[in-house]
């Protein structure tokens, strides 16, 4: 007698539609994961530039205030279409002179000791400046509002310091000012990142960004990366009048680009003492 064994399975039609079906689910689930990713991904990159303008704005603000009053002149290179530098010249520390400016010699300013305050006292051959009006007054000796220390005598027995200059400066500051300088530094947006220049020394034109790469000597530092700004028709950095009586007025305006469609704008205002 011949024995049928009967046997289970599936047929054709029903593997097609389970394949089918799991095809489905597989794309659902990769749609929905890779979404999801996105906009993880899109959240860091959102707040990596928020982040980045923070630290940028704050870095900005804390070295302009402490500018020489007058000092803040601002250069485009090719129309802006290639960057747009901010240059300005720090004071170490400042002072109060007594007395009326010598005008001939000896050209000898006293002024009150820096040792009162715990401030930087400056040295032989440093800079020092009284009562520039305009930037060119800052970087062109030729006004002789800036001029090259040849002496520096700190009293021990009294509160005067003795400056010791080759020529007497040009005008008198009606708050009795007197500042020791640093050497200036230049802020640049090239392309879609902002750098910092340093140790170039005193220029009476100022230079744009590929004159100070090509300078011998500079320190280049990158401070932001993914700024957007067009600066032909929107500058990073806007000037306001310096001629203002108590302040000048620098306005940033940062455009961050990130995840390839998206931008944030960032305005901030620093006010520089213009009290010179």
């Amino acid at each position: 007698m011949t024995k049928y064994l009967k046997q289970s399975a599936f047929t054709l039609v029903e593997l097609l539609i389970v394949m089918v079906i799991l095809g489905i689910l597989a794309v659902t689930s990769f749609a929905f994961i890779h979404s999801g990713f996105n906009i993880y991904s899109q959240g860091v990159e959102r707040q990596e530039a928020v982040a980045q303008a923070r630290f940028m704005l704050t870095r900005l603000a804390k070295e302009l205030r402490h500018a020489m009053p007058n000092s803040l002149r601002l250069h485009c290179e090719n129309n802006c279409t290639l960057s747009q530098c901010l240059e300005f010249t720090p004071f170490q520390s400042a002072t109060h002179y007594t007395g009326y400016l010598p005008a001939t010699s000896p050209f000898t300013v006293t002024a009150v000791d820096f040792e009162l305050n715990g401030l930087i006292q400056p040295s032989s051959g440093d800079w020092a400046s009284i009562y520039p009006l305009t930037p060119s007054e800052v970087y062109d000796t030729s006004s002789n509002k800036r001029l090259q220390l040849t002496g520096f005598v700190s009293s021990a027995s009294s509160e005067i310091d003795q400056w010791q200059f080759n020529q007497g400066f040009a005008q008198e500051s009606p708050a009795k000012r007197i500042y020791f300088l640093a050497t200036p530094v230049s802020f640049c947006i090239e392309g879609a990142q902002l750098y910092r220049y340093q140790d170039y020394g005193f220029n009476i034109s100022q230079l744009d960004a590929f004159e100070l790469q090509s300078t011998s000597g500079v320190k280049r530092d990158l401070l932001a990366l993914h700024l957007g700004n067009d600066l032909t028709n929107n500058a990073f950095f806007r000037l306001t009048d310096t001629a203002l009586t108590r302040n000048a007025v620098l306005n940033i305006h940062a455009v961050m680009a990130f995840n390839e469609s998206e931008a944030m704008v960032f305005n901030h205002e620093v006010h520089i003492p213009n009290v010179p």
